[in-house]
């Protein structure tokens, strides 16, 4: 299927690949499709693939960075002129990959192909670069590979920033993408214990085996909800030990503002980690030490400019 801005054009230069993320790694690779279509005078498309490789040869895994819609909004918003979407199932896992190269990449028929410096396709993994580019060359396709994009002396992938948000960093992770990591979903009814404590939330209900949510704890942010700019938030990822929550669940208090009525959705961009999650003897001190964690999201935020 496509998602699109514009109808293709004869000969656009196509970028493949997972995009998960849409990372700064990516926009290496977006960056220089953008270029090149602009030199030959034609369109920048994106190839790319729905459910991941890894959710379907591993049913657990629930490590999504962007959901098909939110990636598709992203390269969109990057330039690209349509996103081409595939449907990764068991018969497109074992499609060799000459015939993958033939059915989806020669499809749209590029006049180029931009891909990164370890992509990989077709029946268990086995096309590189090299098999790609003399696939190519045959059918007189160009073929452009992007280094990786190195960031703090590392490579910047979505591994890496998977591993920085199960750890907590959203900071570092942040970086690594380019922008916030941004969570979204419906609003959905509390338990009250934000109101009680004088606090009240907005509660996100998210999919959890359909998105990666970071470690439990209490984090610097910014929320937004149709017709509304973005606010300062506090926000809280965890369980609620101090009143033997049994659930996850994703709290967040919008500073200096009391929301009425709620959003039906809310996007939640984090930007810092300011603590774990722990239990407190009692809803007392509790309330006293959320006091601080808003305090601490709005030194944070002013730090960085959000509050001016």
């Amino acid at each position: 299927m496509d998602r699109e801005r514009e109808r293709p054009v004869s000969g656009p230069v196509l970028a493949v690949g997972s995009f998960d993320g849409v990372h700064l790694g990516h926009r290496a690779i977006l960056d220089r499709a953008l270029a090149l279509a602009r030199g030959l005078g034609t369109s920048a498309g994106v190839l790319t693939c729905e459910p991941l490789p890894a959710q379907l040869i591993n049913p657990d895994f629930t490590f999504v960075l962007t959901p098909l819609n939110e990636k598709v909004e992203l390269l969109v918003a990057l330039g690209m002129d349509f996103v081409k979407v595939v449907r990764f199932d068991d018969a497109l896992r074992r499609t060799p990959a000459g015939e993958f190269v033939e059915r989806e990449i020669l499809g749209p028929r590029p006049q180029a192909v931009v891909v990164g410096h370890d992509h990989r396709f077709g029946h268990l993994g086995r096309g590189d670069v090299t098999l790609l580019r003399r696939l190519l060359e045959a059918r007189r396709v160009r073929l452009e590979v992007v280094p990786e994009f190195v960031l703090h002396d590392a490579p910047v992938r979505s591994t890496r920033i998977r591993e920085r948000l199960l750890l907590g960093d959203v900071g570092r992770a942040r970086e690594l993408l380019g922008r916030p990591y941004r969570l979204s979903g419906p609003v959905e009814t509390g338990t009250g214990t934000g109101t009680g404590l004088g606090f009240p939330t907005l509660n996100l209900a998210v999919h959890e085996r359909r998105r990666l949510v970071p470690a439990d704890g209490v984090y610097a942010a910014l929320v937004e909800w149709p017709g509304s700019p973005p606010r300062p938030a506090a926000v809280n990822i965890g369980h609620r030990p101090t009143f033997c929550g049994q659930s996850r669940s994703i709290e967040a208090h919008v500073i200096d503002a009391r929301v009425e009525p709620p959003p039906v959705r809310l996007d939640i961009l984090f930007l810092r980690r300011l603590r774990p999650e722990r239990r407190f003897p009692d809803p007392a001190a509790l309330s006293v030490q959320i006091a601080e964690d808003v305090a601490a999201a709005r030194r944070e935020l002013d730090r960085e400019r959000f509050l001016r």
